[in-house]
């Protein structure tokens, strides 16, 4: 009956706050609110998404007061973890009720940007002003809705918020909010002090949650009272790590973790999940200009735990053996659970790695926290109020009344980071309305002049995956990622049924690999220089084969396609396709025996051919044409079957019906002209079977040298692929004459005319009916003298684009998307991010 009673107490509370203002002084309310044992299920059924928008609409002040309420729950959690170490039965309820019912709100707060009244009560200061007929707060010295007086709550918030007089403070900035949760009676969802920010405040707390004593984690040693110490953001705590590996000692203890807890860390990680949703109801375009201030607050590196969590994701992840031990069946001993943390760990990984503060517009620029930035009057000056040199653990400076540093307005506060207008005075800034702020504290500047260069953002995860630098580190990262890649294929060929349990979150891993390969050097050399990338490559290849014909995996397709290009402008793995290829893969190419080389010509052919017909994949046919470029100058000797198929290829591109489709398509047959003039000129000695395959179809070549413009296209013709948009274009003499002088044909051409004729006197000499015998005297021929003098080498990489970097977020967001319908977390009628197709 107990937790019938609390089901329809919470049912009955969310009606009142559709139905009425409720006052935020009413504790019963909130405490039967919070104290509900409801699960994520429960939460999901009763608040529904039109329940939200109708609070935000119509009842914002109700809406502050549950975010409030929930923000004044967390924080005595977090007080009473701080004091005992442990969590009772009653505040686990309200910690897991908060947390579910954060997962539920928060996505529907970010669906709307210019949803002014929203952007007030999450990121001004103080919140979003009620009107005075819904307050029932009292005059000056009455009580304030937590039952503390007015009084008393200035004069703590003049003493914790007085610019850094507290040196032993967290650097966080709703510490005060916690500082005071022992203050309250009951629950209240009361801002603490003027200078609050509700959206700090909300990433403060599930910060704290991540790594909670009693919640989230089991403290290695003991961190209650004293022995606490500050809470950390930018260093690492063995005490709370949840595992080690990657950012610190793997020696570090295991720590003892049940399956609720690991439970509890998935919904944690959950809520952080939904409040970075924001780029899915964003377009394009509005997300470059104007990313969401969730993202920014939370990759800036002002949150607590920063550093904890992101070593305790990526040792998460990449200390998680999916394969259990190397025997058949092991990796369902792993447990559901366990691989469901790791699938959101990643997640998350992904949406901080991919967020680029140097690609967004710096309509954010220092103002993130303000609403509305006052143009600066005539002879007034724009300062940015700066905490990097003082790095106070306060939310901002305090405005002075007069010119005296302890006259402080403990009701008025600059945040840090945002901008204020005012004109010098005796080495005061002072505002329009008379008010001061000082231009330096204990000797640290905490004023900066703004320039009219915008401020730098930055994402302190992208700079933490950068500086991984450690070997044993990296094999670690490297090891993993391969294993939980190659369970994807190696599912598919085992003797004993179902006996490896393939990863479903194999899109994440890629694009994590992605993310490292691009922003981590030292991974990138480490990795192609000491270890077998063409373990690698077995899995990516198979997901880009995969992803060919299934529309739905379009975005790993493209995703593949640019791990390969990344790794084929590395030396190193390509000299390291020449080692044989022994193992097994299920793949639809001819069956063939020689190197990795082969396996990657005959992998990207297939694709490639399946591609040229559709004109929308001109740009992926393009990139894998790359990669056969960039490796082709190392490869030692390929199969018959590569040489043929690659030959073949080349044919097909020099099709006047495929180059004269767009004025691009030749740039693919340049790549493939210039794969082959890297053999013929680097590798002549070890493949004698693909300058027999070229010889064989020399009328390709030379009718590439006597390129000429075909008849114009009737009206009817089908050739151009149905793309109304190719119709526009037309070739000319010009065109014509200008790509031939970009196709690389001089040493193709000098090749066939010396060995052509050879060739041939060799077979009517000798009654040659073997191609073994050609290949026997190719072998034995020498072209030094006769080739010209062979060209650089030329390797050609990714090259970061804001084009290519929003398409990774919306691939990402659309993966996201799709893997979390079990409970759907956002309105797909809602994004704006990406197509959703029902």
């Amino acid at each position: 009956m107990g937790n019938s009673d609390s089901h329809a107490a919470f049912v009955d509370g969310v009606k009142r706050l559709l139905d009425e203002d409720v006052p935020e002084p009413d504790q019963e309310f909130w405490s039967s609110l919070f104290s509900a044992p409801m699960s994520a299920e429960d939460i999901f059924e009763i608040v529904g998404p039109d329940h939200v928008r109708q609070l935000r609409s119509k009842r914002p002040g109700n809406l502050q007061a549950l975010l409030r309420g929930t923000v004044a729950a967390m924080a005595q959690v977090c007080s009473a973890a701080d004091e005992s170490g442990a969590l009772s039965a009653p505040q686990q309820t309200a910690a897991n009720t908060t947390v579910r019912l954060l997962t539920r709100v928060v996505p529907f707060l970010v669906e709307d940007k210019e949803d002014e009244v929203l952007t007030s009560i999450l990121w001004r200061p103080g919140g979003y002003a009620v009107s005075s007929s819904a307050l029932p707060v009292g005059e000056a010295g009455a009580l304030s809705s937590n039952g503390v007086s007015e009084a008393a709550l200035k004069a703590t918030a003049e003493e914790t918020l007085a610019d850094g007089d507290i040196a032993s403070a967290s650097p966080t900035p709703a510490e005060p909010l916690e500082a005071m949760a022992p203050a309250f009676s009951a629950v209240s969802p009361a801002a603490p002090a003027s200078a609050a920010v509700l959206g700090d405040d909300i990433l403060y707390h599930i910060g704290r949650f991540l790594f909670l004593p009693g919640y989230t984690v089991s403290p290695r040693t003991k961190m209650t009272g004293k022995d606490r110490g500050p809470i950390p953001t930018h260093r690492v705590d063995d005490r709370v790590i949840w595992k080690g590996g990657v950012g610190a000692a793997s020696q570090v203890s295991a720590m003892p973790v049940s399956q609720a807890v690991i439970r509890t860390r998935v919904e944690v990680l959950r809520c952080v999940l939904a409040c970075l949703s924001g780029p899915l109801f964003q377009t394009a375009d509005e997300y470059q200009e104007e990313p969401p201030r969730w993202l920014l607050r939370f990759t800036g590196g002002e949150v607590c735990h920063t550093a904890n969590l992101f070593c305790s994701l990526m040792s998460t992840v990449f200390c998680y053996d999916p394969v259990g031990w190397g025997v058949p069946y092991g990796g369902y001993f792993s447990g559901d659970q366990e691989e469901e943390i790791v699938d959101i760990a990643l997640q998350v990984l992904c949406v901080v790695m991919d967020f680029d503060p140097q690609d967004a517009n710096a309509s954010v620029d220092g103002n993130a926290g303000t609403v509305v930035q006052a143009k600066p009057d005539e002879g007034e000056s724009e300062y940015i109020v700066d905490n990097s040199q003082l790095q106070a653990g306060s939310h901002g400076l305090a405005y002075r009344k007069t010119m005296q540093i302890d006259d402080m307005d403990s009701t008025r506060t600059a945040l840090w980071g945002t901008t204020v207008c005012g004109k010098e005075e005796d080495g005061w800034l002072k505002v329009s309305d008379g008010y001061f702020l000082p231009f330096a504290l204990k000797g640290k500047q905490v004023l900066t002049l703004k320039t009219s260069k915008k401020s730098k953002l930055r994402n302190v995860y992208r700079y933490m995956l950068q500086s991984i630098h450690k070997d044993i580190e990296i094999d670690l990262i490297f090891t993993n990622l391969v294993r939980m890649l190659s369970t994807v294929y190696k599912a598919n060929q085992t003797l004993l049924p179902n006996s490896v349990r393939p990863v479903g979150f194999f899109q994440e891993a890629l694009v994590l690999l992605w993310h490292l390969l691009t922003l981590n050097t030292a991974f990138t050399r480490r990795v192609v220089d000491h270890l077998d990338t063409n373990q690698v490559l077995l899995p990516v290849l198979y997901l880009l084969q995969q992803a060919q014909n299934a529309p739905h995996l379009v975005g790993l397709l493209h995703t593949a396609s640019f791990v390969l290009l990344v790794l084929s402008s590395e030396r190193s793995f390509s000299v390291r396709l020449n080692e044989p290829f022994t193992e097994k893969l299920s793949l639809r190419i001819p069956a063939f025996q020689g190197c990795h080389a082969d396996l990657v010509a005959l992998t990207l052919h297939k694709v490639i051919s399946d591609s040229l017909p559709r004109p929308a994949n001109d740009a992926l046919v393009e990139m894998l044409l790359t990669v056969l470029c960039n490796v082709s100058p190392y490869v030692k000797a390929f199969a018959l079957e590569s040489c043929l198929k690659l030959v073949a290829l080349i044919d097909r591109c020099a099709r006047p019906a495929y180059l004269f489709r767009s004025a691009f398509t030749h740039h693919g047959l340049g790549f493939l002209i210039e794969m082959v003039n890297n053999i013929i000129q680097y590798q002549f000695e070890g493949n004698s079977m693909l300058v027999y395959s070229v010889l064989r179809q020399k009328e390709v070549f030379q009718s590439l040298a006597d390129l000429k413009l075909p008849p114009p296209r009737t009206k009817g013709d089908g050739s151009t692929g149905g793309e109304a948009v190719e119709a526009t274009w037309v070739p000319t003499e010009e065109w014509v004459k200008s790509i031939q002088k970009k196709l690389p044909l001089q040493a193709i051409l000098c090749l066939i005319e010396y060995m052509s004729p050879q060739i041939e006197e060799l077979c009517k000499m000798s009654d040659v009916t073997d191609q073994n015998h050609v290949l026997k005297f190719l072998k034995t021929t020498t072209m030094v003298g006769i080739l010209p003098v062979p060209h650089p080498i030329v390797i050609r990489t990714y090259q970061a684009s804001t084009y290519t970097s929003m398409w990774f977020t919306s691939y990402m967001w659309g993966v996201i998307f799709t893997r979390s319908q079990r409970m759907p977390l956002y309105d797909w009628k809602k994004i704006r991010l990406v197509i959703i197709n029902q």
